[in-house]
């Protein structure tokens, strides 16, 4: 039961959002009855990360007692500026998006994790799954960046079909000499 619980915890942290019990259940190869006994112990466990069931889905969260040091932290990342590397990601996602996090790289030539972790937590940007590969992530403008630009659409943003073309002759005409250098 412990080997289950650690499981379960772990599975919940690495992966970030919310699991229905099924998914869980499928994910760890055990029955629903076994998973929902292992909830139950989890949530009897006082720590920093409590386990937050709505009966369909389940999600790791700060503990309430933590709230007061969580919001402070969050206070104090918002009152922050992007900065230049911001800038840079957030003008990648709203001009050649929805990215995947390698792809964000690969156009800014650095990690930009740190970066998209800020941008997602400000509520500029937003995970969701890629239809392509469920392993991974595309990040894209939320409409609360777009109202704060000043636009519908990402389509309005200024030259924003010139921009895009740009970028993706410049992937293109990269992607083309990689594949040359390795032949």
């Amino acid at each position: 039961m412990n080997e289950l619980i650690i499981q379960l915890e772990a599975l919940l942290f690495a992966l970030g959002r919310p699991l229905s019990y099924e998914e869980i259940a499928g994910k760890l190869k055990v029955s629903l009855d076994q998973l929902r006994d292992a909830v139950a112990k989890l949530q009897q466990q006082s720590r920093g990360i409590v386990l937050v069931d709505d009966g369909k889905v389940l999600e790791l969260r700060t503990s309430a007692s933590s709230a007061e040091l969580i919001e402070q932290v969050r206070k104090e990342e918002y009152s922050r500026d992007i900065g230049r590397a911001g800038l840079e990601t957030l003008a990648a996602i709203l001009y050649r998006g929805p990215l995947t996090r390698s792809e964000i790289d690969f156009i800014r030539g650095v990690n930009s994790s740190q970066i998209l972790r800020t941008l997602t937590m400000r509520g500029l940007v937003r995970k969701i799954t890629n239809p392509k590969d469920e392993r991974s992530f595309l990040y894209e403008p939320t409409t609360e960046v777009l109202s704060q630009l000043g636009v519908e659409t990402v389509h309005e943003l200024p030259d924003f079909s010139e921009v895009r073309g740009k970028l993706q002759a410049l992937e293109s005409a990269y992607k083309l000499k990689e594949e040359a250098e390795e032949i």
